[in-house]
């Protein structure tokens, strides 16, 4: 599978591209090779992976990676599509009703793949929602989100989100945050 982003955080634009390919599987174990592109530097590396998820070993650059290191890189390498699948999962919270409302669908051509996405936008902005842990305030002032099924599948993917605000936790200094990431491309194979 193959992810390729267009991040925008503040003024800072970055490009990123994400593909991974299964080499093999066996009765316990996946091997696969990993490739990122982050702003024009190339990582490469091969992990090998339990089935639940425990991460053996992980090559990059001829150097072998085991141990707590190599569980703890993992997440760097698939960082791409941790986000998306974090999204993914986080999509009630995302519409949730009392915050956000539909704006209907429209279809989008990402790569080669052409299917419809509902876009969602905020009932109101400023949005000021309260959330867990208990005590954090989350303010938005932007707010747009865009996700379908590829044909085929019935997984949603989220092909654009658009967010900024600040968040407070505990009575402490607003953090801001000004992003949008948008899905340029992708291939399952």
């Amino acid at each position: 599978m193959k992810l390729n982003y267009n991040l925008t955080s503040g003024s800072s634009v970055e490009n990123l591209t994400e593909a991974y390919t299964r080499i093999y599987a066996s009765s316990t174990t996946y091997k696969v090779s990993i490739a990122s592109v982050v702003s024009g530097h190339n990582t490469t590396a091969t992990a090998w992976i339990q089935k639940d998820g425990t991460v053996l070993a992980i090559d990059e650059a001829g150097v072998n990676i085991t141990g707590s290191t190599a569980q703890t890189m993992i997440v760097g390498l698939f960082a791409g599509f941790s986000a998306e699948v974090q999204a993914g999962n986080e999509l009630s919270t995302y519409t949730a009703a009392s915050f956000f409302h539909t704006t209907g669908t429209s279809s989008v051509t990402i790569g080669s793949t052409s299917f419809k996405v509902t876009n969602w936008a905020a009932n109101t902005l400023p949005e000021t929602i309260t959330s867990c842990p208990p005590g954090t305030t989350t303010d938005l002032s932007t707010y747009k989100l865009s996700v379908g099924a590829p044909p085929g599948t019935t997984y949603q993917l989220v092909t654009l989100i658009e967010i900024a605000g600040s968040s407070t936790t505990g009575g402490g200094a607003p953090t801001e945050f000004n992003y949008s990431i948008q899905l340029v491309s992708f291939t399952v194979g």
